[in-house]
């Protein structure tokens, strides 16, 4: 596999504030910003492929004053798909190097390192991923993640969404186990949520036989709203793309509680979070 060096374009370091708290806070944050595209030639002949791969990342070094290496091997999984690659580097190298069968360049013959695709009448296969910082607070950071594949040929790619909430005090990424105390007490009003905002009703969507709303793994916090998020094809057909849904659950004190002690900081700090 060709050997690729990772130039570091930018490191930020800055001190963030919090206005909407009537307070100042900050402590250093560091990042790599990563821009780099490799397009590609793989095998000869009538066997020859085109590849295109690229990423966009604001990448955490440090963030409110600590390193964050459980952060980090999130990204990497996430880029990769594989729990053995946790650097920086390799992951990114990995993603580059890979063709969309997750074979790497070379595997399956040689392969030529283009500056552009010239005069090519066939398909281009392409991979992409951006990792943007949504917000930070005083303690929890969130991440937005998005991914695109193309396969040469087919009729449209296939994107996806994602959220990794970040305890910078714990390294810990936040689960929804985390903040839920069950999550049966929020699935009757996931429905009625996603009326609100997309005026979906069950006929609009894909339900099981019973149903009852599946709960989405990935989430995340804003202006104290609990998101849930469910990818291309999860719930809705690909035209109704994906499904992010502010959860609506009732405001009457005799509901009880879904959130845990845990959840409420999250959801308090979203109150007034510094956008990136």
């Amino acid at each position: 596999m060709k050997k690729m060096t990772i130039i570091l374009i930018a490191i930020a370091l800055m001190l963030w504030a919090c206005p909407a708290m009537g307070q100042s806070y900050g402590e250093p944050c560091q990042f790599y910003n990563i821009d780099k595209t490799v397009k590609a030639k793989l095998g000869e002949g009538e066997d020859v492929a085109y590849q295109q791969n690229s990423i966009k990342a604001l990448w955490p070094v440090m963030l409110n004053g600590k390193e964050c290496p459980k952060l980090q091997e999130a990204f990497c999984k996430h880029l990769t798909g594989r729990d053995d690659i946790k650097q920086m580097d390799r992951a990114i190298e990995y993603l580059l190097y890979t063709d969309n069968e997750s074979v790497p360049f070379g595997d399956n013959g040689p392969y030529l390192i283009l500056d552009e695709f010239k005069d090519i009448e066939t398909f281009i296969s392409s991979i992409s991923h951006t990792i943007e910082l949504k917000t930070l607070g005083k303690r929890f950071a969130i991440f937005h993640l998005f991914s695109y594949y193309y396969y040469g040929g087919a009729a449209h790619g296939m994107y996806a969404h994602d959220y990794i909430t970040y305890d910078t005090e714990l390294d810990k990424i936040v689960t929804l186990e985390d903040i839920l105390i069950d999550p049966e007490l929020i699935r009757p009003h996931i429905l009625e949520s996603i009326n609100l905002k997309y005026d979906y009703t069950e006929e609009d969507l894909f339900l099981p036989e019973d149903g009852i709303m599946k709960i989405p793994s990935v989430f995340y916090f804003e202006e104290g709203f609990l998101h849930l998020v469910y990818q291309v094809y999860e719930i809705a057909s690909f035209a109704q793309g994906d499904i992010d849904v502010p959860l609506i659950y009732p405001n009457d004190p005799s509901a009880p509680e879904y959130l845990t002690p845990y959840g409420k900081q999250v959801m308090e700090e979203s109150l007034a979070e510094a956008t990136w």
